[in-house]
């Protein structure tokens, strides 16, 4: 086993672990901060123990039996009274440091028990020692751990002594200064007499408990790395000091029995049992206020500080460290993602929880509460186990538990009961939706991030596109030419070209491959470097233009698209247009007779890019002066309104003829304005391309 003795502590510190090792050997597989904590056990119970022996042998000298036998049913009746007021103990719950709270509770019992002294003697004390034996024997049949037996061993060693030896010290002292049993009345001297032993009890308890004291005032001093013992010292004296505020009205009590007999005894008794359930009740109130003003605080702090994490979400666990531990007294607390990522474990010693607590967790989606006497859902068989809490985090969006909270609160004078777990529902679900939140603004930050590289990246991928397109249109004597592209998206998978081929015939292009984005981008920018080669090399046979693209293409990529293409090459000089139409759009010829006959230059095969070994036919047919040929994708005839409805290829033709006596360019920007006004509001589905090439009429 791993030994955690000599690791970053003070030699003497080591030094007293070592020689409590010999009576507690686990004490040597502890966190630095746990075995200090045990240390402190075992040398106060080491120490106390001695006190505790001498006083029970005083006491056994001391004890009267016919005090005791005389007495015997008031006896009881008082270790009933001692045993109620110990029940309706109250308690107070002390922030020592950030990350470590104290507690002590106390009760009307020590009342009850310096009633029964001022009345009785030395003999009542046994009410107390008989008292504590029983609550020993109590809570060690439900304390199965070391850590808890060794502290359940030190509080009844500092009882018993205090119990016996520092109640004789002030017993002894007020008989030294005339005090008398049972206390003759309400008077100043019987009064001053009472309050001079009560005093030198209190001054017997503060020497007892001092190494306690000294002890982990420097042990706090180690942990929370200060000087300052002012928090740790307050504490004790609230702890100490606490019942001591009671105690007068033992004195009062027993004068009224002794003066007034038992009628007016029980109605102050009964007043006094109201008084210490309403003081329980105020304790619980006060420190659910305290608990929930506190996590308040502290998620608001943890709100502030979330908002560095969303650019870096590699800061949200020590974040969470900073801000989370302190959030619940005495709490130990795991913060978990799904699949494998623990954002918290507070205390660091803490293995946390079990992968099975976790898969439980994610099925749940409220959370939930156990107490020590309930069994956990996720273990086989039931198991000792601090009180839990638990509870999902869930993402807003989708409603899908992502990870988890579990929480479990050690003992402290609070009772963790039903009602107490549910109260740190709100502050733990709030934890939960403030991690949630900032898990999901970072992604959403994330996703903006990459979501504006892509775009640049498309941005910059549209700008090299738009380079292999013909820079500028050639001009041709007696002949118009416009075009214009406009991409769906940032790149496009239409092009077109026009150069000049030998013989200064011209070559006409217009393309557009079956899919959108990227993926049609690459695969246009391969295939117009595929028919520009071979175009420049096989130029009068569009034909064999195709062939030879189709069969490379295939070759060079496996990406099943395909490519509509339309290959013409006319002569400027006669007019005549051969081409071949790999599966594209028909182009019209708009001729300028009278009768305006219309003539679609029809497919000739299928697109490239499908099958290997594919053929193609040619055509030919002339352009005359005045005619106008239209080049589009099918961009344009399946451009759609906000109905459905798609842009007729008809209205291609008709505005064409009712153009026809202007110059290209305004034929091609008539054309694309129909189509938008047609679209309206309409987002463009595909990308737009149209080339308008007219012949000079003769003048």
């Amino acid at each position: 086993m791993k030994s955690f003795i000599n690791s970053s502590l003070p030699e003497k510190y080591n030094r007293l672990s070592t020689f409590a090792k010999t009576f507690w050997p686990d004490l040597d597989v502890m966190s630095p901060q746990r075995r200090l904590v045990g240390t402190g056990d075992v040398l106060t119970f080491l120490y106390t123990i001695p006190i505790a022996l001498l006083g029970l042998v005083w006491l056994v000298l001391s004890t009267d039996l016919t005090i005791i036998q005389n007495n015997l049913l008031f006896l009881l009746f008082n270790l009933g009274l001692y045993y109620l007021f110990s029940r309706l103990s109250f308690f107070t719950i002390v922030e020592i440091r950030s990350d470590r709270y104290g507690s002590t509770e106390d009760s009307f019992a020590s009342m009850i028990q310096w009633s029964a002294v001022f009345l009785l003697g030395e003999s009542a004390l046994w009410l107390g020692v008989i008292y504590n034996i029983f609550d020993l024997i109590r809570n060690w049949r439900t304390a199965t751990n070391p850590s808890r037996r060794w502290s359940l061993l030190r509080t009844f060693s500092v009882a018993i002594a205090v119990v016996t030896f520092a109640y004789l010290v002030a017993i002894t002292a007020y008989k030294e200064i005339g005090g008398t049993f049972p206390l003759p009345g309400l008077t100043f001297t019987t009064i001053s007499q009472g309050f001079i032993a009560i005093g030198i009890e209190f001054i017997a308890v503060l020497v007892i408990t001092s190494g306690y004291l000294l002890y982990h005032i420097g042990v706090q001093k180690i942990l929370a790395e200060t000087d300052d013992i002012r928090p740790m010292v307050r504490f004790f004296m609230i702890a100490i000091g606490l019942p001591f505020l009671s105690h007068p009205f033992s004195i009062l009590l027993t004068a009224l029995l002794v003066t007034n007999g038992y009628d007016v005894y029980l109605f102050l008794l009964i007043g006094l049992i109201l008084v210490a359930f309403i003081a329980r009740r105020l304790s619980f109130t006060a420190e659910n206020s305290r608990q929930q003003s506190s996590q308040l605080e502290k998620l608001e702090k943890l709100g502030r500080d979330l908002l560095e994490v969303i650019p870096d979400i590699t800061m949200l666990p020590r974040i969470l460290e900073n801000n989370v531990p302190g959030m619940f007294s005495s709490g130990r607390i795991s913060i978990w993602i799904s699949p494998d990522n623990t954002l918290l474990n507070f205390p660091s010693d803490w293995t946390g929880m079990p992968d099975t607590a976790w898969e439980w967790i994610l099925d749940q989606s409220k959370p939930r509460s156990f107490t020590i006497k309930e069994e956990l859902p996720w273990e086989k068989e039931f198991t000792e186990h601090l009180a839990t809490v638990t509870t999902p985090i869930i993402r807003s969006d989708s409603g899908r538990a992502i990870g988890g909270i579990a929480l479990e609160m050690r003992a402290l004078a609070q009772i963790w009961d039903k009602k107490a777990l549910r109260n740190l529902f709100p502050a733990l679900q709030s934890l939960a939706d403030q991690i949630s939140s900032t898990l999901q603004q970072t992604q959403v930050y994330e996703q903006s991030l990459e979501f504006q590289q892509i775009s640049q990246e498309l941005q910059i991928a549209g700008q090299i596109q738009a380079s292999f397109l013909p820079n500028k249109l050639p001009s041709i004597a007696g002949w118009q030419l416009a075009v214009s592209l406009l991409p769906a998206r940032e790149t496009s998978g239409d092009f077109f070209d026009v150069f000049e081929l030998n013989e200064k015939r011209q070559g006409i292009l217009i393309a557009d491959v079956a899919d959108k984005g990227v993926g049609s981008a690459l695969y246009m920018a391969l295939s117009r470097t595929l028919l520009r080669t071979y175009a420049e090399e096989y130029g009068a046979d569009p034909e064999v233009v195709f062939y030879a693209a189709n069969n490379r293409l295939l070759k060079d990529a496996r990406a099943n698209l395909f490519v509509t293409t339309f290959y013409g090459i006319f002569d400027p000089e006669s007019g005549l247009l051969t081409y071949s139409n790999a599966g594209h759009n028909p182009p019209y010829l708009v001729k300028e007779s009278e009768d305006e006959s219309v003539i679609a230059l029809m497919r000739t095969g299928i697109a490239i890019g499908i099958e290997e070994n594919s053929t193609w036919t040619t055509e030919t047919i002339s352009i005359d002066p005045g005619d106008i040929l239209i080049l589009y994708t099918d961009g344009i005839p399946d451009a759609q309104d906000i109905d459905g409805g798609f842009f007729d290829e008809e209205a291609i033709i008709e505005i064409t003829k009712k153009n026809s006596g202007k110059f290209a360019h305004e034929i091609q920007s008539a054309i694309i304005e129909a189509v938008q006004r047609f679209t309206g509001d309409a987002s463009q589905s595909d990308d737009i391309t149209l080339m308008v090439l007219k012949r000079d009429p003769l003048s």
